[in-house]
C-alpha cells in the first residue's frame, strides 16, 4: 500500500513537474540555489530535492521559495494556459493535487482556483491520509482560515494548541508559526492570503 501511494505521488510530481517549474523560474531571475537558501532559510541540498522532484515540498515551504522568486504561490500549480475570464469553476474532483510529504500527517491539498489569474486568495481542499515524520511549524507572510468539513484537527499556533472540530473554523495571522496535524480521514477547506505581495506571471 505505501509503495502505491508513493508511486501515485511521484506520478503527481511528474505531471505537475514543481521542481522544474522552480528551477525554470530561478534561472530566469538570474538566481542561484544559494540566493534561494539565504531568503528562504531552506538548504542549498533539501532546494536541490525539490527541483529535481525527489522531494514534494509543504505548502508553507513553497510559499516561502514563491516569496524568494516574487511570485503567486499557485505560479506554481499552473499547468496550461486557460482561456480568462471573471470567473472560474472547477467541478467536483477537479481540483488539482500536490502531495506533500515531509509533514507528520501525509496531506494532499486540491488547488481550487488555478485556472484565476491575478487572484489575491489560493483556495485549497486539503485530505489528511497517513502519518509521516514530524516538522516544525513555520510561518509566512500573509493570513488564512481553515475551516473542517470533516474530521477534527489540531492546530499550533505559536504557543497554543488549538483543537478544532467538524463544522468550527480559524482565521489567522500566518506569519506566526503554525502547522496542521489531523486524523487519517479529516477533510479542511483552506484559504490562503498574500496580499498584493508578488506577480501573478
Amino acid at each position: 500500500m505505501a509503495n502505491i501511494k508513493g508511486k501515485k505521488q511521484r506520478d503527481v510530481l511528474k505531471e505537475l513537474d514543481l521542481g522544474g517549474k522552480i528551477r525554470e523560474l530561478r534561472l530566469k531571475r538570474g538566481m542561484t540555489l544559494k540566493d534561494i537558501s539565504e531568503r528562504t532559510g531552506f538548504s542549498t541540498a533539501l532546494l536541490s530535492q525539490i527541483e529535481n522532484n525527489i522531494v514534494s515540498p509543504p505548502i508553507s515551504t513553497l510559499w516561502k521559495i514563491a516569496q524568494a522568486l516574487d511570485v503567486k504561490l499557485t505560479y506554481f500549480f499552473q499547468q496550461s494556459p486557460i482561456e480568462q475570464q471573471d470567473y472560474f469553476i472547477v467541478r467536483r474532483g477537479q481540483g488539482k493535487p500536490v502531495f506533500r510529504q515531509e509533514s507528520r500527517y501525509s496531506i494532499t491539498y486540491f488547488s481550487l482556483g488555478y485556472g484565476k489569474e491575478g487572484r489575491k486568495m489560493d483556495p485549497f481542499l486539503i485530505e489528511f491520509s497517513g502519518k509521516e515524520e514530524p516538522t516544525e511549524p513555520l510561518g509566512h507572510e500573509g493570513e488564512e482560515f481553515l475551516y473542517v468539513l470533516k474530521g477534527r484537527m489540531e492546530l499550533t499556533y505559536g504557543d497554543k494548541v488549538i483543537i478544532l472540530e467538524e463544522g468550527d473554523s480559524i482565521y489567522y495571522d500566518s506569519r506566526v508559526s503554525h502547522k496542521a496535524e489531523a486524523p487519517e480521514g479529516t477533510v479542511v477547506l483552506a484559504v490562503l492570503y498574500r496580499g498584493d505581495k508578488g506577480s501573478t506571471e
